[in-house]
């Protein structure tokens, strides 16, 4: 009798082991794939600024940084319209800090440029 109940506990014990092993995988695969998208957002909104402005290589990167962290909090559920206003400016003032002048003449020179990007 207690054989049976000593297996029963150690393959009890070896299908809970083996059950939470497969869930920890589909939680990184989703993150990834959340990365991916932020990663893709972030590389078209570049291609639409780099459609008006000619961008140097470090602006580049900033501006793709910029990007896909602007996407991973927009990303948030329970993110308030307060919240998104404040981010939105805070993308506008970074963008307009990073460009040069000439650069910035050009960007307004697009009218709604700035908000795609920003919101």
């Amino acid at each position: 009798m207690k054989k049976i109940i000593a297996l029963f506990v150690v393959m009890l014990a070896f299908g809970l082991n083996a059950n939470a092993q497969k869930k920890a995988p589909s939680n990184q695969v989703v993150a990834a794939q959340n990365q991916e998208s932020y990663k893709v957002s972030a590389e078209k909104d570049l291609k639409a600024l780099k459609e008006v402005v000619e961008l140097q290589e470090g602006q580049e990167k900033a501006f793709r940084n910029l990007f896909k962290h602007k996407h991973e909090i927009l990303s948030i559920k329970d993110l308030s319209q307060e919240r998104k206003d404040v981010l939105a400016q805070s993308v506008e003032s970074k963008i307009s800090s990073t460009l040069t002048p000439e650069q910035n003449k050009k960007l307004a020179a697009a009218p709604g440029l700035l908000k795609v990007l920003s919101h």
